[in-house]
Order: structure tokens, then C-alpha cells, then sequence
């Protein structure tokens, strides 16, 4: 099921693409403008956290995600990192994308009171996936006895929370932005 899901997102996001790199007829599309997936890495075990050298163990949702490929560029809210590009913010990384993702995950820390890298302690979370010109991303954040991490989405919407990336991706392909409505605070 989670396969289906991952790929059929994938279908979405090009699609999308597309449609709106065919309004501009007279050129063609610059390489940002275009959906790339890079290949995966061995399986994973371990999936990086924000604390620099603390690892969660890979879920099976998360093992299929990461054995479709790596970085997905132009996903779902931002890219979505591969795990080499997870380890990598815990410095400063060589990749242009990469630091301009980082430093846009940490403004929102600093400036939005109720993002979860401002609530939470960094082993607790993992940037899954984030943007370079935007405030979108989303976040794993992981709890103890759960199989799966929660996904604490950022975008226009807001702040939206999702049990799995099984729900996520569904809520995705519906065009359902409801999660954004319910708060998780008092």
C-alpha cells in the first residue's frame, strides 16, 4: 500500500509540474523547474535526527520511501531529503540547496513560536523534507512505543499533523487540507 501511494505521488507532483511548465511555451523549463528523483542508497537502518549523531530506527513505511530513491526534488512541501542529506545538516553542507534548506528550517525555529524544531528536542525530530525558497516542510517526529513517527506539515495552510506518511501521502493525493483545521493544542 505505502508503494502505491509513494509512487502515485510522485505521478501527482510531475503532472502538476508539467501543467505549469507548459504555460510557458517560448522556452523551456530551467532544471529547478523539473521534478528529480535521485537513486537510493542501500536500504537504511537508521534515520537521522536534528541532534547531530542520533539516529531513530528506520520504520517500514520510511524503508519503503527510502528504498524508492533519495532526494526528491520539487515533492510534496519542499524536497523530500534523502538520508545522506539528513546526516548532512548537521554541519554545514556543501550543497547549495541544502544549506538554503537548512537555513530555512532554522528561521521558522526562531520565528514561529509553535514549529515543531521550537517545541521539541532535535532527537526527537527529523527534517524530512523542506524548501529553499519557502517556509514549507515537514517534519518525523518521533514517539516512544510508536511504530511509525508522526509528520508535522508546514505551509501555506499552516500546521497540519498526520499519524503516518501513509496518511500524509493519502491526504495529498485527496487535495485534503483539513488536518490544517485541527489543532493539536488546547
Amino acid at each position: 500500500m505505502i508503494d502505491d501511494l509513494i509512487w502515485r505521488a510522485v505521478a501527482k507532483t510531475e503532472a502538476i509540474a508539467a501543467e505549469l511548465n507548459a504555460a510557458h511555451l517560448t522556452q523551456p523549463p530551467p532544471e529547478w523547474a523539473i521534478p528529480a528523483r535521485s537513486d537510493p542508497a542501500p536500504s537504511p537502518e537508521q534515520i537521522p535526527t536534528l541532534a547531530k549523531g542520533v539516529y531513530r530506527a528506520v520504520s517500514p513505511m520510511l524503508r519503503s520511501r527510502f528504498e524508492a530513491f533519495g532526494r526528491w526534488r520539487l515533492a510534496t512541501h519542499g524536497h523530500w531529503l534523502s538520508i545522506g542529506d539528513m546526516a548532512a545538516l548537521w554541519g554545514e553542507p556543501d550543497d547549495v540547496l541544502l544549506r538554503e534548506i537548512a537555513e530555512m528550517r532554522k528561521v521558522g525555529e526562531s520565528d514561529w513560536p509553535n514549529e515543531a524544531s521550537a517545541l521539541f528536542r532535535p532527537e526527537r525530530l527529523s527534517l524530512f523534507a523542506g524548501s529553499d525558497v519557502s517556509n514549507e516542510k515537514i517534519y518525523l517526529f518521533w514517539l516512544d512505543f510508536e511504530d511509525e513517527p508522526e509528520l508535522w506539515v508546514y505551509d501555506s495552510n499552516g500546521e497540519s499533523r498526520y499519524r503516518d506518511l501513509a496518511t500524509y501521502l493519502q491526504a495529498f493525493l485527496d487535495d485534503d487540507v483539513s488536518a490544517a483545521e485541527r489543532s493539536w493544542r488546547a
